[in-house]
């Protein structure tokens, strides 16, 4: 793994955020979408503890180019880090953003993790000003909603929720307002005693980029599923129905990524999971896996889904983004990070390249690079896949403590495997930055 040794100077701008005096990277797009939750400090993973409110939950907007080194403009939106990294998701004229709450705000009398109530609700965010956004509408979506994907006509939208009997959610979005939302079960997912939702809960659902389907991962089965979207003749969603067969996935699939061209779907395992004992499950986890499954075609009579196989990356490798032109993937690491330094576990979080080959869905691990900040969550390629941004939970530090998104250079020489540089240039955000998006239309 590669560690970039940082300089005095920049390290305390990395500490004192908004210090940087960096010449801006030509970031390109239209604006950067970063949700951040103010509500827990990052240590709370080791030891419950969620501390004393650091601030507001926050939708943070960075207009591009890059010009400054604080949003054009903020909003306060309930948020939480405790989901898949993908609570929040943008319209296809990118005018709107879509925030999931996967847990509601702190509380006075909230101490540990688990006095967090679970949040219920998707909001809308008009952001056609990203000076001046505005929650323009809210709708219920079951209980403890965990992401949320955007179907390609971008008329409906999807969460994976962990409401029992009925945890995939679908909503309209149209002139502005949310329709009402509709549950439904998980069809041939049967019952698994042992496990305590039962196997029967979703952790992720991700709308494929072309067809009306969606894909499901179930992270305590390690295992996908595939459901087409069954819908009335007003376009409205009657239910779903698997399609083609489950395909197993390494060992607990945190959520997943379509390939740009839709042909292959590929997973971050996480390796958790109960049966790996008190000091390895979250704490002392193996490395991450990303696995590849090639999908059938559109029109197959008898769809086949297949595995490609897989290919290690760094530990709790928790954030997955593929590059615009389909030949790259990212993967944001924790590390061991919420572990004091020094401590038993320790370790730098990193950033990991990833070369896929679009025809045959093979990966190939590019290399790592280890990075500075605490509890790292959300990535996404710049337009022109020149850059990577990453968002910073927090850095070591007295409180309040800074959260940013840094900035990231690919180098991609002829004939070498494609490597990341670092900018030295970060954005402040409101504290415990961590899911983000990248908007370029």
């Amino acid at each position: 793994m590669t560690r970039f040794p940082l300089t005095a100077s920049i390290a305390g701008a990395i500490l004192a955020l908004p210090a940087y005096a960096q010449q801006p990277p030509d970031f390109e797009g239209r604006y950067i979408a970063a949700i951040s939750d103010g509500d827990m400090r990052a240590y709370a993973y080791i030891d419950g503890q969620i501390g004393e409110k650091r601030g507001s939950d926050e939708l943070a907007l960075i207009g591009l180019p890059l010009v400054a080194t604080e949003p054009t403009g903020r909003i306060e939106v309930s948020n939480s880090v405790i989901n898949p990294v993908y609570s929040i998701a943008h319209s296809l004229d990118g005018n709107t953003i879509f925030v999931a709450e996967t847990a509601t705000p702190q509380e006075e009398a909230d101490v540990t993790i688990r006095d967090l109530q679970p949040g219920t609700t998707l909001r809308a965010i008009d952001v056609s000003d990203l000076s001046a956004p505005r929650v323009i509408d809210e709708v219920e979506v079951g209980n403890r909603p965990l992401g949320v994907s955007v179907s390609p006509d971008g008329r409906t939208l999807v969460l994976a929720t962990k409401t029992r009997g009925s945890p995939l959610t679908f909503v309209t979005f149209s002139d502005g307002q949310f329709g009402e939302a509709q549950q439904f079960p998980l069809q041939n997912v049967s019952e698994m005693p042992e496990l305590f939702d039962g196997g029967q809960l979703p952790h992720h659902a991700e709308w494929h980029p072309t067809e009306d389907v969606v894909a499901v991962t179930l992270n305590l089965r390690n295992q996908v599923q595939f459901y087409r979207v069954d819908r009335t003749e007003n376009g409205s969603v009657s239910g779903i129905s698997q399609w083609g067969n489950s395909v197993a996935t390494n060992k607990w699939p945190m959520s997943g990524k379509f390939s740009r061209d839709g042909r292959h779907f590929v997973t971050n395992d996480l390796g958790w999971g109960p049966d790996l004992g008190p000091d390895r499950n979250g704490t002392y986890a193996p490395p991450s896996t990303l696995t590849s499954i090639r999908l059938a075609g559109p029109e197959d009579a008898e769809p086949r889904h297949f595995s490609m196989g897989g290919v290690s990356v760094p530990q709790h490798a928790e954030s997955i983004a593929f590059s615009n032109d389909g030949t790259m993937i990212v993967t944001l690491n924790l590390g061991q990070t919420w572990i004091p330094e020094g401590e038993p576990g320790h370790s730098l979080s990193s950033l990991t390249l990833v070369e896929f080959d679009a025809v045959t869905g093979l990966m190939e691990h590019a290399g790592d690079w280890e990075m500075l900040g605490i509890l790292p969550e959300g990535v996404a390629f710049d337009a022109s896949d020149r850059y990577v941004v990453a968002g910073i939970f927090e850095y070591e530090g007295p409180e309040p403590r800074a959260s940013a998104l840094e900035f990231w250079r690919v180098q991609r020489d002829v004939g070498e495997a494609p490597r990341l540089v670092p900018t030295g240039y970060a954005v402040e955000t409101g504290p415990g930055a961590h899911s983000l998006v990248v908007v370029n239309n």
